[in-house]
């Protein structure tokens, strides 16, 4: 059941849907923590180094959608380094930045992989608003929202068509900070929720089993997205917004394992390693450890 036979890493070392310093330099504090020297303990790796994006000028004149130039510039970067990355019969192992890099992750899966994708998509937020709903206009609050083809079709048709994945397509687990739109979205849609609690009440392996249940048929390949506030802060410190209650380090390893074992991953993203909250670097090696056990044979 094993697909992976060789793991690209790619950075994402930028931060254009977001506010905050730090993030922009999560990558290289994971590969400072050594991640590839683990990786190839378990199994081939080549560091590909940085994706390069040619962006256009800060703009932030609309206060309810902050930057959304710079968001696709970098998209469009990226979706074509992924497709690259896949096509010369790489794992991709995205590290990030934040989390608008979604839509740009997910066209270059779907141009080299052909097939229907499943999103499963670990966070502490729903990042299912759209710039009506917004508390903030920032996209990186938006990008599961924008995949599912809801927001303006600056962003839902970045690639030319909307949306790019159907919402019963997309798990979000382990969330448990919905703005109350966020959540009324939610609830209308398609898109399967795993809540923090839910996943509490039946174990983390076996909500992540039922989620994957639910993608069986719809799904070819599975593409697992991670912004790492999913982990409680006393497991992980290093967040650039904690919330409080969320997963544990085992429960976390369990869910990526449940899914390693059905031979559909094709992608993992690490994002929104804030190394400014991790001086001593403890944090950037539990980490890159995570990522080592979720990757290696173990998992299988």
């Amino acid at each position: 059941m094993n697909m992976i036979s060789k793991v690209g890493i790619l950075g994402v070392p930028y931060n254009v849907g977001w506010k905050g310093e730090g993030i922009d330099r999560g990558p290289r504090a994971l590969r400072n923590a050594g991640l590839a020297e683990r990786l190839r303990v378990v199994r081939a790796v080549e560091d590909l180094g940085d994706v390069r994006a040619d962006l256009p000028r800060y703009d932030n004149s609309n206060p309810r959608l902050v930057n959304p130039q710079q968001v696709i510039a970098l998209c469009k970067a990226l979706a074509s380094r992924v497709e690259s990355l896949c096509r010369d019969g790489y794992f991709p192992l995205i590290l990030g930045g934040e989390d608008s890099a979604l839509m740009g992750i997910i066209e270059g899966l779907k141009r080299s992989l052909k097939k229907r994708i499943g999103l499963i998509y670990f966070d502490a937020h729903g990042d299912f608003n759209t710039p009506e709903t917004t508390p903030s206009g920032l996209i990186g609050g938006m990008d599961v929202a924008i995949v599912s083809g809801r927001g303006p079709e600056i962003l839902t048709k970045m690639f030319g068509y909307s949306p790019q994945l159907p919402e019963e397509n997309i798990v979000l687990f382990g969330v448990r900070d919905l703005d109350p739109p966020e959540r009324i979205a939610l609830e209308g849609s398609r898109v399967h929720v795993y809540s923090r609690a839910k996943i509490g009440e039946v174990g983390s392996g076996s909500a992540m089993k039922d989620a994957l249940d639910r993608l069986e048929h719809a799904c070819d390949h599975i593409y697992v997205h991670v912004d790492l506030d999913v982990l409680d802060e006393s497991a992980m410190r290093a967040q650039i917004l904690p919330v409080p209650d969320g997963l544990s380090l085992s429960e976390f390893t369990e869910a990526i394992r449940t899914v390693r074992a059905t031979g559909k991953l094709r992608g993992l993203a690490i994002m929104v390693f804030n190394p400014l909250k991790d001086s001593d670097g403890l944090e950037a090696d539990k980490v890159a450890k995570l990522i080592a056990e979720a990757l290696g044979p173990k998992s299988v």
